[in-house]
């Protein structure tokens, strides 16, 4: 009998360590003749399920190589993804946004490209705008190949506009283009409906504040940084103005409510608002909104020059690859980089001049209209620090909004903690860029 459970027990080790051995090899890939490549992204909602697809189609067609995608959310990637790197287990492939580039390339985690643009199976730059390629430069080597580019733009309620009398000679919707037309579009599309003094229909409301305000004051011809991103200057005058229009929205022209008097953007789906300045990404969450005819303009020109804020999501590379991991890592990012009509479907728009010069583009209505704007798209500014001057200027923009105080006393704030920010940053990190 002990001998019968004894034989039982290094007999169910024995396949414990069969399996384990199995689990092994299959991870390098032993049985399956095939590479892994491990591929990071945030992608956790309908553009996830685009990019599902994207990999399955690369797996199929490259018997060599095979993806495994993981996907986490955006709150906690970046963490995850600066520890992985720490410990040499970053993935091979990973996406950064333009705007936090710079902290990875800071901490020499990700790896310039321009050896592998320029090579024979490379990718031609020239089909890639010039700010958008530029906006992963860094010390004169690019770190990223752009896979789109997220512009803001604004959604319109195209019933509202037909109903306020906002259209052409044949009775079809017209956005504003200009400062003089916002604002006339705005105050036909304010309504108290139910005549309790109250309005309950808006022309406009501010979305994102960084997004939305970042975007006048670009147009404003204002700055942020001076002597390469070492001095503030984001209390500039231009920016004031700017900052003061946009308070002027709701307390002057009173076309816009303040932040805490609705919810922007489920007032816009439920056909309470008239405009909204948002990302075309939030083209999903619309295309899914019934009973709701919308259309989709560039940015009127609020200031005296065009200006839109922007994103992109960069594919990027862990800097320590062997030769055949670089291999077929490269081959999956031009992969992606090829085929991203594909993923502008689920509401992005590609980078690549020559995808958007096709007759599918331009049947994606909203992607493409919004794409009009990439010549002067405008990133936020590439500093290390951004997690932190994000904070104080959404900070100094909300109190504004909320008059809690002057568009002025706001900036000059803001300007004086992201003053601090930047000598501790120099201070403890010895370098800038």
């Amino acid at each position: 009998m002990k001998r019968s459970i004894i034989a039982k027990i290094i007999g169910a080790i024995i396949i414990v360590l069969v399996a384990i051995i199995i689990i092994q090899k299959w991870t390098h890939n032993e049985f399956s003749g095939r590479t892994t490549i491990r591929f990071w992204n945030g992608f956790t909602g309908p553009d996830g399920r685009t990019m599902i697809q994207l990999v399955k189609r690369f797996n199929a067609d490259n018997p060599d190589y095979h993806v495994l995608m993981q996907r986490m959310d955006w709150s906690t990637y970046y963490n995850k993804l600066f520890i992985a790197g720490m410990g040499d287990r970053a993935p091979h492939v990973f996406i950064i946004h333009t705007d936090a580039l710079e902290r990875f390339v800071g901490a020499d985690f990700v790896r310039p490209l321009d050896d592998l643009t320029s090579s024979v199976n490379g990718v031609d730059v020239n089909d890639i705008d010039t700010n958008v390629w530029e906006a992963t430069e860094r010390d004169g080597k690019h770190y990223g190949l752009p896979l789109d580019i997220h512009l803001l733009g604004m959604f319109y309620n195209r019933d509202l506009f037909i109903e306020a009398g906002i259209v052409d000679d044949q009775g079809n919707p017209v956005p504003p283009t200009n400062q003089e037309e916002f604002l006339e579009a705005a105050k036909k599309l304010t309504k108290d409906i139910d005549g309790d003094g109250r309005n309950d229909q808006w022309g406009y409301v501010f979305t994102n504040f960084i997004q939305n305000v970042y975007t006048v004051m670009n147009q404003y011809g204002g700055t942020f940084f001076a002597n390469d991103y070492t001095e503030s200057t984001i209390n500039n005058q231009a920016n004031i103005d700017a900052l003061q229009f946009c308070v002027d929205l709701i307390n002057k022209y009173k076309v816009a409510p303040t932040p805490e008097d609705i919810d922007s953007w489920i007032g816009f789906l439920q056909g309470k608002v008239g405009m909204v300045f948002a990302g075309i990404f939030m083209l999903s969450d619309l295309s899914r909104q019934q009973n709701l005819d919308f259309g989709a303009a560039p940015i009127p020109l609020l200031g005296t020059q065009d200006a839109v804020w922007a994103g992109s999501h960069n594919l990027c590379l862990r800097s320590n690859l062997s030769d055949d991991e670089l291999e077929g890592s490269w081959r999956f990012i031009k992969f992606l980089s090829e085929n991203s009509l594909d993923w502008a479907e689920g509401g992005q728009v590609p980078i690549r001049k020559s995808l958007r010069n096709t007759d599918r583009f331009r049947n994606m209505t909203a992607q493409s209209e919004f794409g009009k704007q990439i010549p002067y798209a405008i990133y936020m500014p590439p500093v290390g620090f951004g997690t932190e001057f994000a904070r104080e200027y959404n900070f100094a923009i909300e109190r504004a909004l909320r008059g809690r105080t002057t568009p002025k006393d706001a900036l000059d704030m803001a300007d004086k903690n992201i003053e601090k920010v930047i000598k501790h940053y120099l201070e403890n990190y010895k370098k800038y860029r």
